[in-house]
């Protein structure tokens, strides 16, 4: 069995509605230009071997530990385990070798900031962010009944409010310090564009319009243009 095993990932423009999606809301916002600048489209796929740690692997690949812990839903890196299938954004290609550690060195910390965004909805956790079949997932899903309240997550300025291709219905709050939240597949937008909210107030009512199997929320969370795990800014339940 090789040391480094897996595959390229690539996603092209029309395999990715939301993505094009996302690259024309932001251009709204402020100019952002491109999917590739607001989406990871490449990566590889690497199998956890014995003796690798979350750590060794990012610095590795040249990538942060946050991004292989959000990406992988990893809270904890003694997670990591032999036989592990992980996906590491932005790589291009394997290493030859994932140089260990020199003794000693301890783990890089995993942040989270649990406080600053509260849920949108109460409902059942459908699909977290990521990898799913092979393309990346940017956000959330959250099944509920059809017409129930969605709530702002945080004190913002709504900078988006209407349908949009992917998306549905789609709302777009901006919040301090360059948080974006995107709220999608709505039935209906109760809030306007250019109207302030306030952190648990109603700004809309769930649906499945858009690319959606059936009723539920999308919802993602962004620092400036890159996506962000929102379970690692939500109170766990």
């Amino acid at each position: 069995m090789s040391n480094l095993s897996g595959s390229t990932v690539s996603r092209k423009k029309k395999q990715a509605p939301n993505c094009f999606a996302a690259a024309l809301v932001l251009a709204l916002l402020g100019g952002f230009l491109g999917c590739t600048t607001i989406y990871v489209r490449t990566g590889v796929y690497h199998r956890v071997q014995k003796g690798e740690t979350l750590t060794a692997l990012a610095r590795s690949y040249g990538v942060s530990v946050q991004d292989l812990a959000e990406i992988n839903n990893i809270e904890d890196s003694t997670q990591v385990k032999p036989g592990d299938r992980l996906f590491v954004p932005r790589a291009r290609r394997r290493p030859a070798t994932v140089k260990p550690l020199p003794k000693g060195t301890p783990e890089e910390k995993i942040v989270f900031e649990r406080g600053r965004f509260v849920w949108p909805i109460r409902g059942r956790l459908t699909s977290r962010f990521g990898m799913r079949n092979g393309s990346r997932h940017d956000g959330i899903d959250i099944a509920a009944r059809p017409g129930t309240d969605i709530r702002a997550s945080a004190d913002g300025r709504v900078v988006y409010s209407q349908r949009l291709r992917g998306y549905g219905n789609l709302i777009l709050l901006k919040h301090s310090d360059d948080f974006f939240t995107a709220y999608a597949h709505n039935s209906k937008n109760l809030v306007k564009k250019g109207r302030k909210v306030k952190k648990g107030q109603v700004i809309g009512k769930v649906g499945s319009t858009g690319h959606a199997t059936g009723p539920h929320l999308h919802f993602e969370v962004r620092k400036g243009r890159a996506a962000r795990n929102p379970l690692f800014f939500l109170p766990k339940v």
